[in-house]
């Protein structure tokens, strides 16, 4: 046989061709996928709440919602991109929900927003990679693979606007067969509209662009307090610090009854406790601006709060000298106007952008001594880091760690609840170092001031009970964990001597005191200030001078 008359053919491979399926069928499987794998939160919390057939309708309720969603943008390019963005979002708001038992609503995504990134770096994880490949990732990818039919333009209107009416058909008909049994459902459980994923995160991300963008309803700057004005003594001016906490709920300290010594060194000291007080809210972004400002909680609105005078321009204006050093996210706007001093920020112990709460009071002896003048008061704000969470064990140093084992870890529920609660009290034991070294300051400055402390955190924090960690929740639903944070004082004894304060006054007061909203009142009063601003009702000092 000659080498001529043998021939191999060989046929070319094909190509492996991408499936080709319909929109329609692409926006079905992601509705699927949202509402049976992004929502256990949500259908865990209604299993027990009804019977089988109860539950079986919410999801397939759920289900046509979701699919509403998914068909917002099916017909043309943008659809893959919403689908991917959509899973983006629902994957991110289920592992929170889930690691933290969190809820999602308007005022967490503003708290998420204006978290820094060393913050929002003790949030994240090796065990959100396998979360996030599984979960988005991977069906991401295979939207971006399938292919789609191509039909012509009317028809492909034709069919989705079919689909559509069908799609909203089937949830009136479920809404309208049920009403009874869902209005009741929801308004007895309101926390279950916050755990219905996407519709929880993408209401959050509605309200906080519309707050973000909306116009005020006076488009000047509101002025509050225009009257105000110090009354000058003719001894010492007056030097008041002080300390706003981070997430230090008020029964983890050893002076409101704690079963733990978490406060030894300024139990020693002579203060004035008022316990346990109501926060303006049950996170930073809220409960500071709220603080400061001369609205109350119930009134609060964060755009007027904003564009109006707070606790710190009144001061200011009325000739009182106003310092911020920040160890945290910022002021929240509330410092936007006063002089913020971060000079402590260069002190070595500060690695990594993160620094001690100590460092606050670095230099600060010198810097009061350099600018004081003769008369003028000052009112200085320390910023703590605190007790902010989930890395309780970073905010206190090796000597101060007297409860151990620590949680080591920011995935919270994979630690036992005495290591959590073990690191957030020696994140306490770290305040009270604070608290106390800032009291020693102000005594050696009392030569020269008449001298005094304010200590108030902002909110408080869950540390598992119930399955739920951080904080955040909507204050109607929050434990009191959250919402109940320590307030107290310290005045040097010249103080109380130059200032004719009656401190029994005080202490009678204390034992009335109630909530944040007596911040900004009391403190216009400690400072000497008169202006008909001051609601006597919420003056912690009301009747505390003795006018002879």
């Amino acid at each position: 046989m000659s080498a001529d008359t043998l021939s191999v053919t060989t046929t070319p491979a094909r190509p492996y061709k991408r499936p080709v399926v319909s929109s329609l069928l692409t926006n079905i499987a992601v509705a699927a996928l949202l509402t049976l794998a992004f929502n256990q939160s949500f259908i865990h919390s209604i299993w027990p709440l009804g019977d089988s057939s109860l539950t079986l309708v919410l999801v397939s309720l759920l289900f046509f919602l979701n699919l509403f969603i998914c068909q917002l943008f099916g017909v043309g390019r943008l659809q893959k991109t919403w689908l991917i963005g959509l899973l983006l979002l629902s994957t991110g708001c289920q592992y929170f929900m889930l690691q933290y038992g969190m809820l999602m609503d308007k005022s967490m995504l503003l708290n998420a927003l204006e978290t820094d990134s060393h913050e929002a770096y003790g949030l994240f994880n090796w065990a959100m990679l396998p979360y996030f490949t599984s979960y988005f990732v991977l069906p991401s990818l295979l939207i971006i693979w399938t292919k789609h039919h191509k039909v012509g333009s009317k028809r492909t209107v034709l069919r989705y606007s079919l689909a559509m009416l069908s799609i909203v058909a089937m949830i009136a008909v479920l809404v309208i067969t049920q009403y009874q049994s869902f209005s009741s459902l929801f308004r007895e459980h309101r926390y279950l509209k916050h755990q219905a994923v996407p519709f929880n995160i993408l209401n959050a991300v509605i309200g906080t662009l519309h707050d973000k963008t909306a116009v005020p309803t006076s488009q000047s700057f509101v002025h509050h307090g225009e009257d105000a004005q110090v009354i000058l003594g003719t001894g010492k001016p007056q030097l008041v610090i002080m300390v706003l906490g981070e997430t230090v709920r008020a029964d983890h300290l050893g002076i409101n009854g704690y079963s733990r010594s978490t406060t030894p060194r300024i139990a020693k000291q002579n203060i004035v406790n008022f316990g346990a007080i109501d926060s303006c809210g049950t996170a930073t972004a809220v409960s500071v601006p709220c603080m400061f400002s001369y609205l109350n909680r119930e009134n609060y609105n964060e755009a007027l709060a904003k564009n109006s005078d707070n606790l710190l321009d009144i001061l200011k204006r009325s000739g009182v000298k106003v310092m911020w050093r920040n160890n945290n996210s910022g002021c929240k706007s509330m410092c936007d106007r006063v002089e913020q001093d971060q000079s402590f920020a260069r002190d070595a112990n500060c690695t990594a952008g993160e620094c001690s709460d100590l460092v606050l009071l670095n230099g600060l002896k010198q810097k009061l001594l350099a600018e004081k003048s003769a008369a003028t008061p000052i009112f200085i704000v320390l910023h703590q880091q605190g007790n902010h969470g989930p890395e309780y064990y970073k905010r206190s140093t090796a000597t101060q760690k007297q409860f151990t084992p620590e949680c080591e870890s920011n995935l919270l529920n994979q630690c036992q609840t005495e290591h959590i609660i073990n690191a957030y009290d020696n994140a306490i034991l770290a305040t009270d170092d604070l608290l106390n070294a800032t009291i020693e300051l102000l005594k050696q400055l009392s030569t020269e001031f008449d001298t005094s402390m304010l200590y108030v955190s902002d909110h408080g924090e869950s540390l598992g009970e119930n399955g739920v960690y951080l904080h955040g929740l909507p204050y109607w639903m929050a434990p009191e964990a959250q919402t109940k944070v320590p307030l107290l004082m310290w005045f040097s004894a010249e103080t109380i001597k130059n200032t004719a304060l009656k401190t029994d006054c005080l202490q009678q007061n204390a034992a009335q005191a109630g909530s944040h909203d007596m911040v900004f009142d009391s403190v216009l009063s400690w400072l000497r200030i008169e202006s008909g601003a001051i609601r006597p009702t919420q003056n912690i000092f009301h009747g505390c001078y003795s006018t002879a």
